[in-house]
């Protein structure tokens, strides 16, 4: 993070007023923490401009991915999942923006929505951005990722089920708790005679 006598933030007011980068990209531009730009401008009364992001080149929203990085031959099931994080990271990311600026969609939705007859397409609208929405697609996001995660058998010794195959046949080996018992052993040859 930058000194606190090196910020400008003239600049960053005017990035935030602008309304084209999140909190997060305007702090990792200026060398801020998102939390010191969040209470300057609560405590500033800065508002962002009305314009829409979602309209920014795809390019400016997502980097590109630098595949060369990594020597996963193609196909391999560790490429999916590397590939499912890349995704789940981009998914977090759009979440994050959502939810920093949820309370400024809402007043875009309230002013989209204002000249509709019934209230219908408001609520869809609303209810796409509420917490509960949210916080069900950060769940799915994560589940998908430790699914992702399981069936490419990714960490130590494969996945949960891989490991848990392996302690059951190691339990089942000869003279451990679980092994098979033993056929019985004869006595007595009653063959001799």
């Amino acid at each position: 993070m930058a000194k606190r006598d090196d910020i400008d933030w003239t600049a960053i007011e005017a990035a935030f007023r602008a309304g084209t980068l999140s909190n997060r990209q305007i702090a990792e531009r200026f060398g801020v923490s998102e939390a010191n730009i969040r209470k300057r401008a609560k405590a500033g009364d800065w508002v962002r401009s009305a314009q829409p992001r979602a309209h920014l080149p795809v390019a400016e929203i997502l980097p590109p991915i630098d595949r060369s990085a990594r020597p996963v031959l193609p196909g391999e099931p560790r490429e999916h999942v590397e590939h499912a994080r890349e995704i789940a990271g981009r998914m977090l990311d759009e979440l994050d923006a959502v939810t920093s600026h949820v309370g400024e969609l809402e007043q875009l939705i309230e002013v989209e929505t204002d000249d509709d007859r019934d209230g219908r397409r408001r609520a869809a609208m609303l209810k796409a951005i509420s917490l509960p929405a949210r916080s069900m697609t950060l769940k799915t996001i994560v589940q998908a990722l430790a699914v992702a995660k399981e069936v490419a058998g990714v960490g130590i010794g494969g996945g949960k089920k891989e490991e848990a195959k392996a302690r059951a046949q190691e339990a089942a080996k000869p003279g451990n708790k679980f092994a098979p018992p033993a056929p019985p052993r004869l006595a007595v040859d009653n063959m001799k005679g």
